[in-house]
């Protein structure tokens, strides 16, 4: 399932076209990697400063708001699997091992900073967890 692209998504990249940019020119004037902008600008960082990345980015072309948060992980499903792996007395390296993924990004799955469906589902099975990573919502 693909994500809508962000209407702030797409002003940075007609201000980047306008203003006959490439991305990683844009990168290099805000001092900032390609993949870095790039992940930006398309939903994809996770991290605390992507706010102030996007800020660089609006400063720079000239454009307004911010980029729309990546899905991440329930809080519950989150906590579900850190109680789950304290019950099993298991460490985050013990269950990447497992799941053959590495450390990082399973941490960044359960930490709450990034969404990947296929871990997810392996930690599910791995560790017999029920609980959908992503809340129900009534609509």
């Amino acid at each position: 399932m693909r994500k809508e692209t962000s209407q702030w998504s797409k002003d940075v990249r007609k201000a980047v076209i306008d203003k006959d940019l490439s991305l990683k020119q844009l990168a290099e004037n805000i001092g900032y990697s390609y993949a870095v902008v790039s992940s930006v600008i398309n939903g994809r960082y996770s991290n605390a400063s992507y706010k102030a990345i996007a800020e660089k980015i609006n400063r720079e072309l000239g454009t307004t708001g911010l980029p729309e948060r990546v899905d991440t992980p329930s809080d519950e499903w989150c906590q579900a699997v850190k109680i789950e792996l304290v019950k099993r007395s298991m460490s985050v390296n013990q269950l990447a091992e497992k799941a053959s993924v590495s450390r990082d990004r399973l941490s960044m799955v359960i930490n709450g900073r990034m969404m990947n469906e296929q871990i997810v589902e392996k930690v599910n099975s791995l560790l017999d967890i029920s609980l959908s990573a992503v809340p129900v919502c009534d609509s």
